[in-house]
């Protein structure tokens, strides 16, 4: 497992559970984006549940903010990212009242 993987689920399970998907992944990558884990909470706090409306989620904002810094504008590398994301989720909505929902039928 890599290091940004065991950060991320070393946020989200906190406790208290403070961090929305979107905080969780972008506190993952701070150091290597140069920012502060609470920088980075702050820059990703609206992001979550979907934009706080269940649209887009939040992880996902959250690695197209880490790729955004790290990648900059490569198409490419942000339509793998899009896509190998739907694949693992058997091409469902990515966003987050859909994913929550199918989650909760498990």
């Amino acid at each position: 497992m890599n290091k940004h993987i065991e950060k991320a689920m070393s946020i989200r399970n906190e406790n208290p559970m403070v961090s929305n998907c979107a905080q969780t992944i972008l506190r993952a990558y701070a150091e290597e984006l140069g920012i502060t884990g609470d920088m980075a909470a702050k820059l990703s706090s609206n992001f979550g549940g979907g934009m706080k409306c269940g649209l887009t989620c939040g992880a996902i904002t959250g690695g197209l903010m880490v790729l955004g810094d790290l990648v900059v504008e490569n198409p490419y590398v942000i339509n793998q990212f899009r896509r190998r994301i739907a694949d693992n989720h058997n091409g469902i909505p990515l966003c987050c009242r859909e994913l929550l929902n199918r989650r909760a039928k498990l």
